[in-house]
Parts: C-alpha cells; sequence; structure tokens
C-alpha cells in the first residue's frame, strides 16, 4: 500500500467539504414519502425521505421547521428544499431541509386547511345558520358549467324524479381564473328571483380543477343567500369549502338532485294514500250525519211539533205568574220600607232631644265643678299666702331682730367673730355696718 494512510475524520471532512462546495447538490428539491418523523422537543425535525429504491436521513432545525405551513405526518408525499451534506459525527450523508410543502396538492392543501379553519372560527360552517329545505319545491335554481356532464345528471335527475318543477339555469365557468367571480354574480342573481332552492354542482377533478369552489368570497356570499342551497361538487372523495357553508351538501351532483327533490312516483303514491284516506272519512262521516238524521226523523220533536211550544208555553205561564207575585212583594215591601223609615225618623228625633238634654245638663254640672274648683283654689292660695306671710323673715325683724353677716355669710354664733372684725347687720328698713369691740 504505497498511497498515504488517512484518518477516518480526515476524510470525513474531506467529503463534506466537497458536498458543500458542489452547488449543484445545495438548495435542491427532493421528492419523496416522509418516515420515521421525529418532532422533538427543541423543534427540530427528523426523519427519512424515501422512494421505492432509495431513502436519506433529513434534519429541519426550528427555525425552519417554524416556518412551515404544516406538520409532516409519516406516509405524506413531500417536496423538500434541501442542502446535501456529512454529519461528521457519524459520517452520515443527510439533507439540511430549509423548506418542505406537501407533493402533488401542496400549497393548495395548506391553503385549504387554513381557509377552512378561519371560515370554522368566524363561524361560518354553524348548523344553527343552515335554512331548511322545502319538502315540494316547484321552483329549481340551477349553477353549473355548460353542456357538462354534471348538468346532464342534474336535467336526467330532474326530469325523472320531479318534472313538475320549473328550472332556471345559469351557466359558469366551474374551474379556472375568473371562474368563482362568475359563480358569485349567478347565485346573487338567482337568490333575487324567489327560488324554492338552488343547486350549485360540478363534476369531478383534481384539487386544482375544483379550487374555484375553495374561494373565500363565493363561500361567503353562500352564507348570506336568503335562498337554501345544495352544494354537489366532485365525487364523493371531494370536498371543498362551499360544501362547508352551503345548507346541504351532497356527494355527487345527482345526489343533489336527488336530495333537492321528491320523487314523484312516491309522491303520487302518497297522494293516492291521502285520497284513499280521505274518501273513507267522507264516507264515514257521511254514514254518521246519515244515522244523525234518521234518529232526528224518529225524534218526538218532529212528531208532535206542539211538545216544543207548549212546554214553553207552560212555562211562560210560570213566569208571568211570579211576575205578578213579584208585584205584589214589592208593593208590599215598598209599605214596610216607608213604615221602617218613619220609624228610624221618629227614634232619631227622640234621641236627638234627649241627648241635646243629657249634654246641657252636664254642660251645667261642669261649670258648677269648674267654679267651685276655682273658688276652693283661690281660698287655699290665700291661706297660703297668709302662712308664708307669717313665716316671712321681714316680719321677724320688725319685731326687733336683726341679721347679722361676715364675709364668710350669715352668722350665727360668737364663735365665728373675732374682736375688730367687720359685721353687716340685716335691719327690717336697712342694713348696718358695724365693728366688734368686745365678744362675752
Amino acid at each position: 500500500m504505497s498511497q498515504d494512510v488517512m484518518k477516518v475524520s480526515v476524510l470525513v471532512r474531506y467529503l463534506k467539504s466537497k458536498l458543500d462546495n458542489d452547488g449543484y447538490l445545495q438548495r435542491v428539491i427532493v421528492s419523496g414519502e416522509i418516515s420515521n418523523f421525529v418532532n422533538h422537543r427543541s423543534g427540530h425535525w427528523y426523519f427519512t425521505i424515501k422512494d421505492e429504491s432509495s431513502r436519506l436521513s433529513c434534519v429541519m432545525f426550528a427555525s425552519s421547521a417554524s416556518r412551515s405551513k404544516f406538520i409532516p405526518k409519516d406516509g405524506d408525499k413531500v417536496l423538500v428544499q434541501a442542502n446535501t451534506s456529512i454529519f461528521e459525527a457519524s459520517g452520515q450523508l443527510q439533507l439540511y431541509c430549509t423548506g418542505i410543502r406537501l407533493d402533488g396538492i401542496g400549497d393548495l392543501h395548506v391553503q385549504f386547511e387554513l381557509l377552512k379553519k378561519k371560515l370554522y372560527e368566524e363561524g361560518y360552517f354553524d348548523e344553527s345558520h343552515k335554512k331548511s329545505l322545502p319538502l315540494y319545491p316547484m321552483k329549481l335554481g340551477l349553477i353549473t358549467g355548460k353542456n357538462t356532464a354534471a348538468r346532464e345528471d342534474v336535467l336526467t335527475t330532474l326530469s325523472r324524479r320531479w318534472p313538475v318543477a320549473e328550472l332556471t339555469e345559469i351557466n359558469t365557468l366551474v374551474q379556472g381564473e375568473g371562474a368563482s367571480t362568475q359563480i358569485i354574480d349567478a347565485l346573487k342573481k338567482m337568490d333575487k328571483l324567489d327560488l324554492d332552492v338552488i343547486l350549485l354542482v360540478r363534476g369531478g377533478g383534481s384539487i386544482e380543477d375544483l379550487w374555484a369552489f375553495n374561494d373565500e368570497n363565493l363561500a361567503k356570499c353562500i352564507y348570506q343567500l336568503q335562498t337554501p342551497i345544495i352544494t354537489g361538487v366532485g365525487h364523493e372523495i371531494d370536498t371543498t369549502i362551499v360544501d362547508y357553508v352551503s345548507d346541504k351538501r351532497a356527494p355527487t351532483p345527482t345526489a343533489a338532485c336527488e336530495i333537492a327533490t321528491p320523487d314523484i312516483k312516491e309522491v303520487r303514491q302518497t297522494l293516492s294514500l291521502l285520497r284513499q284516506n280521505l274518501v273513507r272519512k267522507c264516507q264515514n262521516d257521511v254514514e254518521f250525519s246519515r244515522n244523525s238524521l234518521l234518529n232526528l226523523q224518529n225524534s218526538p220533536v218532529f212528531k208532535t211539533p206542539s211538545i216544543l211550544y207548549e212546554q214553553k208555553s207552560l212555562h211562560l205561564d210560570y213566569l208571568a205568574n211570579r211576575l205578578i207575585g213579584s208585584k205584589y212583594s214589592v208593593q208590599s215591601k215598598r209599605m214596610q220600607f216607608d213604615k221602617t223609615t218613619q220609624n228610624f225618623h221618629n227614634a232619631m228625633s227622640q234621641l236627638v232631644m234627649q241627648l241635646k238634654y243629657q249634654n246641657t245638663t252636664m254642660e251645667n254640672n261642669l261649670k258648677k265643678s269648674v267654679q267651685h274648683s276655682l273658688e276652693s283654689k283661690k281660698e287655699n292660695i290665700a291661706k297660703q299666702i297668709q302662712l308664708l306671710d307669717a313665716y316671712s323673715p321681714l316680719n321677724i325683724l320688725k319685731r326687733g331682730y336683726s341679721i347679722v353677716k361676715t364675709e364668710q355669710g350669715v352668722c350665727t354664733s360668737i364663735k365665728n367673730i373675732e374682736v375688730n372684725d367687720e359685721l353687716q347687720l340685716q335691719l327690717y328698713d336697712g342694713q348696718l355696718r358695724a365693728v366688734v369691740l368686745e365678744k362675752e
């Protein structure tokens, strides 16, 4: 072995630099199926992308994964944008992904899910808003493509099930640019025609073909319609935004017509049963009325009509006698009332006179009692005055007594007076000031 020996790490590093500097292997778009997908708690995604014969390990760092509009799962067909390199620690070739989208439906599917979630949260799919369908619609509206299989399916089904209905048809584009705008204009026109129900139908196709029916403005237009609407867009596996917002979703155009209309054969059978029931009911009513008539014919009233007025005449005589008796009774009651009234007046007069006499007597007695009480009070007051006068200090002073006062007040003992003290003597008709010369 004449060649130089190199370490594994050196070889891996060399291969990595070759790959990293190869512009053809950077920012490549690779298609394949997701397997072994791991959404790590760090935010990084680890997965394998494979086809029928090969597989590659992939990593998508959190900074790139956070910008993705969806989280992939095992089995998804995807397109990834990636840089090709080698993980030095294991020497493993892997793709460092910077973008990912679903293959085939890809971005359209993501847009569909985002719009579906938005309209759901805004209440456009609420069941409480959906209008009920008429049982027997007589005026139908049809919006579909011109000369399409979906149109023929509806016309054939309508002629078979409910040919009595009047059909108003507007043909529009059902795919491609401008299709949703034409459908919106057609819906607004039909909503003003006083129709019983509107059918919006189209045959099957890819998600790109049906994309006009995933338009947000179209969904909001359907939500605002006053006329009930049934959508039958695509086949059974196809579901568009208009199917969620319409009043009723049908899996196919044929099913849409079947949902909107009754089967005329079943209606005729129902009418036949109703007719039989009505005839039977009428026959029963006629039979009952005939029996009632026979009973009336055999009634004693019809055989002897005088029974009616004879009984009434007897009752009338009875009432007349009561009325006459009531007249005399009223006269008697009136006389009793007049007599009672007179007796009442007399009794009231006597009572008034008696009360006046009692009042006069009580008034006189009261006056005498008050006069006597006043005189007694006056005498008692005079005696009290004399008694107060008798005990008055002034009368005592008239008899030669006097009141001795010092600065401390009235003096009653010589113990409270000292020689040379000044005294105030209260006499009957005035006061004197004196000085104590001697105590005995």
